[in-house]
C-alpha cells in the first residue's frame, strides 16, 4: 500500500472514525442520547458525517463489537479536518458530553478514492 504522502497526491479523502464506549454499557437511553448529541455536528462545514451502532448480528470473526456508537466523518483535505477539530461546536460537544463515555478511540486515515 502506498504511504500517506503518495496517497495525498492522488484523489483522496481523510476519514475520521470515532468509537465511543458508554459509561453505562448497553444503556439504550444513553446510546440514544449520545446519537442525538452527535447529530448537530453534521452541520459543521467541510465534511460529511455518518453516525451508527455496531452490527452485532453479522458476527464476523475478528470484528470488535464492544463499542456503543460510531461516528465516521469524511474530509476532502487537511484544512477541513483542522477546521472541524477546532470548531466551537465540536469542542463544546467533547467538553459538555464526555460524562457519557468511558472510552473514546479516534482513527484518522487517508483513503484513496478509486
Amino acid at each position: 500500500m502506498a504511504n500517506a504522502k503518495k496517497l495525498r497526491t492522488r484523489k483522496s479523502l481523510i476519514v475520521h472514525h470515532v468509537l465511543f464506549w458508554l459509561k453505562n454499557p448497553g444503556s439504550e437511553d444513553d446510546r440514544i442520547k449520545l446519537i442525538e448529541l452527535l447529530r448537530p455536528l453534521k452541520k459543521i462545514e467541510y465534511h460529511r458525517t455518518l453516525i451508527g451502532v455496531p452490527v452485532k448480528s453479522l458476527g464476523s470473526e475478528g470484528v470488535d463489537f464492544t463499542y456503543d456508537v460510531s461516528l465516521v466523518t469524511y474530509f476532502n483535505n487537511d484544512k477541513g479536518r483542522i477546521a472541524y477539530e477546532n470548531h466551537p461546536e465540536h469542542r463544546a460537544f467533547i467538553r459538555d458530553n464526555n460524562h457519557l463515555w468511558q472510552k473514546r478511540l479516534t482513527y484518522d486515515t487517508v483513503c484513496e478514492i478509486p
